[in-house]
């Protein structure tokens, strides 16, 4: 049976990949706790409310020799999506119109099950079918991924919401709704500003964050008639009773007690009495959440809880921390490494100053730990620091596992599909080459949008793999001629008109373009995706 028209095909939902639920990611995680889950590069997806499969075409192009299905109940959000999966030419995946509820056997079983932003904006019933889909359809080894609002925060985010479905049930218009009903929370931001009250301050903090939000996500966050948030312990009892268990979350530091003050942490771990869902309950009423990232498995599975360093010898690390001072390897001095995300870690040792500094010059591509161990070795050998053979192997995995525990370094179980070496013949995706085509906002191999301005767009569009240095500077000198792009010289905007500056002006600057492009993970590595698609550039 067709599902009925949603509130999703009236104003459908931005479809982009979630970093956080790609089966690099689920698999990573896992391997943490001991489940060796499926192999990313020959897995089955299924993912929950898909939107236009935007999150599913990353995954499909990053891993061709995977399989990808997802479903959605919008009509509308589906067909727009085929059209995308058709432009880019993508044979392993596919998206159903279809309604959660009528999923039956016939799917067959899947690695990775995937449900991001739908769990609390549905009613129980399909609440509880996403839970049956997990336990009749994942794999053994498998993980899913579900997102979803939690207790005690949406006690706090619920007030707004309330506000704004008053006013905004007095008008059938979806852009009029909206536009009520946030200009009431605004009036009523306004009438008690000045005063200092618990109230007050949490209208001016929701105000602003609501400032930060687009529509689209308002639309179905607030003014859904579903949105059902739960404490954790409630959702872990509901995975129990449906034969799963609570595997992690996507971001793993969240999980870590003692990234909370020292006399915090130990209270912690003695309410949580070695419990997992005690402690990680009792966090969420510390932090005060409202919304968790969640992987689960099958409960029969038996996870190590005692984390070991020795798991992140089968690790590639990455991090982009810098030193917030000048970087002194010697002396004793602690070292304060940040994350453009504010994470930040302090070091004393000069392996660990060395290791991260390493990671951070070889960002965003990944080390392996023993390449990272090796380059440490001669890093350190140059420095003039000496290296305990016996103990530096275990200590680094023991510092890096702290790294990754505070979110400082990331971690995956593969290479990664980019690189910041610039080859002869550069290649981007399919996927960010039709994106450059249409306008400044791309999708990277990390998951990430980045913005482009009109260089690194029209460079971007031709990288199909088939073009080097030469022919990419003729592709973008006809674009200079057409009028398409502007070249002018450092410090004067009078526009370059003779051809042989052009050349000279183009060539400095496409190799600057390039490197920029490689270093936001936007250049394919050698080797990770089946030759590009030439007629998808025809279409550029």
């Amino acid at each position: 049976m067709a599902p009925q028209t949603t509130s999703y095909d009236t104003i459908p939902y931005r479809s982009n990949p979630f970093r956080q639920s790609h089966p690099t990611r689920l698999a990573a995680v896992a391997k943490l706790f001991g489940l060796d889950a499926p192999a990313v590069e020959s897995c089955r997806v299924l993912e929950l409310g898909c939107s236009m499969g935007g999150n599913l075409m990353a995954m499909a192009q990053d891993h061709p020799g995977s399989h990808f299905i997802g479903i959605d109940a919008s009509s509308r959000q589906i067909a727009d999506g085929w059209k995308r999966i058709d432009a880019l030419g993508l044979k392993n995946v596919q998206l159903k119109h279809m309604d959660i509820l009528d999923i039956g056997d016939d799917l067959g079983r899947f690695d990775y099950i995937v449900s991001h932003g739908v769990y609390s904006w549905v009613p129980v019933p399909v609440q509880n079918k996403i839970l049956e889909v997990c336990q009749r359809h994942l794999a053994a080894n498998g993980v899913a991924y579900i997102s979803y609002n939690t207790y005690p925060g949406w006690h706090v985010r619920g007030l707004v919401r309330d506000i704004m479905l008053y006013r905004g049930m007095q008008f059938s218009d979806p852009a009029t709704r909206l536009k009520q009903a946030k200009s009431l929370v605004e009036f009523v931001a306004q009438a008690t500003r000045g005063g200092d009250t618990p109230y007050t301050r949490l209208l001016q903090g929701e105000l602003k964050a609501m400032g930060q939000m687009e529509d689209y996500y308002l639309h179905h966050d607030h003014l859904e008639e579903n949105n059902h948030p739960v404490y954790f312990n409630e959702f872990a009892r509901r995975l129990a009773v449906n034969g799963l268990q609570y595997l992690g979350e996507a971001d793993f530091s969240t999980m870590i007690s003692t990234n909370f003050a020292p006399e915090v942490a130990k209270t912690l771990n003695e309410l949580g009495a070695h419990d997992i869902v005690q402690t990680e309950q009792y966090m969420d009423f510390v932090r005060c959440r409202y919304f968790r990232q969640t992987l689960i498995c099958r409960s029969g599975i038996r996870l190590n809880r005692s984390l070991s360093p020795g798991v992140v010898k089968d690790f590639y690390l990455a991090s982009n921390a810098t030193p917030t001072a000048p970087l002194k390897i010697d002396g004793g001095e602690i070292a304060v490494f940040q994350t453009p995300s504010g994470n930040a870690i302090n070091c004393k040792s000069p392996m660990t100053k060395i290791a991260l500094r390493t990671l951070q010059q070889q960002w965003p591509e990944s080390l392996g730990f023993a390449d990272l161990l090796a380059r440490i070795k001669s890093e350190a050998a140059r420095e003039g620091q000496p290296v305990d053979e016996t103990s530096v192997e275990s200590f680094l995995a023991g510092e890096m596992l702290t790294c990754m525990a505070v979110g400082v370094v990331e971690w995956r179980l593969t290479p990664p599909p980019f690189t910041i070496d610039v080859g002869k013949a550069p290649a981007a995706t399919p996927l960010a080459r039709l994106q450059a085509s249409q306008g400044y906002g791309v999708i990277n191999l990390r998951g990430e949008t980045i913005t482009l301005d009109e260089i690194h767009r029209q460079t971007l569009k031709q990288l199909d793999g088939n073009r080097d240095i030469a022919r990419l500077t003729d592709v973008l000198l006809a674009s200079v001629k057409d009028g398409a792009l502007v070249l002018d010289r450092d410090g004067d905007k009078t526009p370059v008109t003779e051809e042989k500056e052009m050349r000279k002006l183009l060539g400095l600057a496409l190799d600057k373009v390039l490197q920029n492009l490689a270093r936001k993970a936007l250049l394919l590595r050698s080797g990770a995706h089946p030759a590009p698609d030439n007629s998808i550039n025809a279409g550029l």
